[in-house]
């Protein structure tokens, strides 16, 4: 049971930033060609990752984030922090 909504939540996170990453694209005007070179990926591996196919490893997404300027911040708050199992109010300490 765990397992797979951990792969939900994996499939959910790929598919969000799948969808930011393209947006941010096209209203940047960068083609999937121009932005794979930014990042030093191939262009059929960027649009892996756009259709929420693959999710990309730590390097490449701080790569697309920073040149999309995406806000990763954002990103944590909205989808990941939800996700934890955790109380996050740290004013305890």
């Amino acid at each position: 049971m765990k397992k797979d909504f951990e792969e939900n939540e994996t499939m959910f996170v790929k598919r969000v930033f799948a969808a930011i990453a393209h947006e941010k694209r096209l209203k940047s005007k960068i083609t999937q060609a121009r932005l794979s070179e930014m990042v030093g990926i191939t262009d059929v591996y960027l649009r892996c990752i756009e259709s929420g196919k693959n999710a990309p490893n730590w390097i490449v997404w701080l790569k697309l984030c920073t040149v999309l300027k995406v806000d990763i911040f954002e990103i944590q708050r909205k989808y990941i922090e939800p996700c934890l199992n955790v109380d996050l109010n740290f004013s305890d300490f």
